[in-house]
């Protein structure tokens, strides 16, 4: 009876300690990219002057006055979500190459929430987002869209430049 006894409580034992863990590690081993990540800027080299305000921005967003809430949600099982409402039709037009006077034509997309879901993987600060490749300092996430916005001629009859297009998106630390 003595060695039943012994023997349950043995098990009891390494049952209690088999089931603690540390949760010490947890932040450091959680995923720094899991929740919501904003759009917070639009960035092409050079800047314009989209609104007439005065200002040449870099940061589109601060130039175009269409709805916008676009998020990326990262999960723990690799699968991003995107939901975006901000998807502008932009026409630049460079009027007089030496004067650097530009035109511009925006049409804001009312066509609703746009929403999408793929895989990515995550090494160092590279992030494959689908077939697209991100970048991720720790505290932002950047993606360069190359030759992304186009630059027509006086008569819309040419390209004459295109410019890459920078989204980057910061991490939402309500949620």
């Amino acid at each position: 009876m003595n060695k039943v006894i012994f023997n349950l409580l043995a098990i009891l034992i390494l049952v209690c300690f088999a089931s603690c863990s540390s949760d010490d590690n947890q932040e450091t081993d959680s995923n720094p990219l899991t929740g919501v990540w904003e759009l917070t800027a639009w960035n092409i080299d050079g800047g314009f002057d989209i609104n007439n305000d005065g200002t040449v921005n870099t940061n589109l967003l601060n130039e175009i006055d269409c709805a916008r809430n676009e998020t990326l949600f990262f999960d723990d099982n690799g699968v991003v979500s995107l939901n975006t409402t901000f998807n502008p039709d932009l026409d630049i037009i460079l009027l007089d190459p030496l004067l650097n006077l530009y035109s511009f034509n925006v049409t804001c997309d009312t066509e609703g929430i746009i929403s999408l879901a793929t895989s990515y993987t995550r090494s160092s600060e590279i992030i494959n987002i689908g077939e697209i490749e991100a970048y991720y300092d720790g505290t932002e996430i950047s993606i360069v869209f190359e030759d992304r916005l186009e630059v027509y001629n006086a008569d819309l009859s040419e390209i004459v430049e295109t410019k890459d297009l920078t989204l980057v998106y910061q991490k939402n630390k309500i949620l």
